[in-house]
């Protein structure tokens, strides 16, 4: 009995050696100091995606509260709420988070910085490639001192080269991704998004547009002719819906040749691990063909 005591004993002192240990002072992704005191155990995500991004590098048991808009994982509907725009900063403190964890297309350095005031250390990702998907999975093993993030990197890496493989050998067609039907909001060239589709092989038709959003009228549209069109707007998506707002777009290829698509617009606007999922939907709906039995 002593013998296995002690054996035990010996194991968890060496567990406990083999943890990783947090640093006590980083730089986030806009160039802020952020000071640690030790391993945050209690996270406070400010913004979907990187509520998705904690809990798959760290699990869902670390998050102090969640956002009145997060909804994935599951685990999430059980956790306190809060208010993040505008950032309830008293709600926040209350919850007494050894760290809040926010993205800067989302939460505003200036209410980071007010929450840093307040005591909060607050770390801010930025999303403008698909690749930092990956990167703030590993740099959470870090900051949380976890070991979750970097197996869940080398996964979301794999899967997009699965699916740059597979639509390789296809020619690009012109895709239209649009966050909305009605006001006709997309995404920039410098945006994670437009990268997106790149990945998934097709040509996006708003890299025309600089910075990472962009509003094309009509007239704009209707000159670039898409082959696909892809609103963030559920997988239930039926064209008609769009023609109610824009009827001229009836002499699209893509409404001609019955390409207009749908998308859980979840697994496109918030980039944490749920994105390399939006780019095989993607993928799938650009080139059926390189994804059907008995593809190379």
């Amino acid at each position: 009995m002593r013998r296995s005591l002690l054996a035990l004993l010996v194991g968890l002192v060496a567990l406990a050696a083999c943890a990783p240990d947090a640093p006590s002072e980083v730089r986030d992704d806009l160039g802020r100091t952020v000071a640690l005191d030790g391993v945050p155990e209690a996270v406070l995500p400010l913004a979907p995606n990187v509520t998705e991004l904690v809990a798959e590098a760290a699990g869902a048991d670390r998050l102090a509260a969640v956002s009145m808009s997060d909804s994935f994982p599951p685990e999430v509907n059980s956790l306190p709420r809060f208010q993040s725009l505008p950032l309830d900063a008293e709600r926040v403190v209350s919850l007494q988070p050894g760290l809040a964890i926010g993205s800067a297309e989302v939460n505003a350095a200036e209410s980071a910085d007010g929450l840093a005031a307040l005591g909060v250390p607050t770390y801010l990702f930025r999303f403008d490639e698909v690749a930092d998907v990956p990167r703030a999975l590993r740099t959470l093993d870090t900051l949380l001192a976890t070991t979750g993030g970097s197996p869940a990197a080398d996964a979301f890496e794999r899967r997009v080269a699965v699916v740059q493989n597979a639509v390789q050998p296809f020619s690009a067609p012109r895709v239209l991704l649009l966050v909305g039907d009605e006001t006709l909001y997309a995404f920039g060239r410098e945006s994670y998004a437009s990268e997106l589709v790149r990945l998934a092989g097709g040509q996006n038709l708003t890299d025309v547009y600089p910075g990472a959003a962009s509003q094309p009228s009509d007239e704009a549209v209707l000159e670039m002719a898409p082959e696909v069109i892809i609103v963030l707007a559920g997988p239930d998506y039926e064209s008609s819906r769009l023609l109610e707002h824009h009827p001229t777009f009836f002499s699209l290829p893509a409404v001609q040749n019955d390409r207009v698509y749908g998308i859980d617009p979840d697994l496109v606007s918030r980039p944490g691990p749920r994105l390399v999922e939006g780019l095989e939907r993607l993928a799938r709906l650009l080139h059926p063909e390189a994804f059907a039995a008995g593809a190379a």
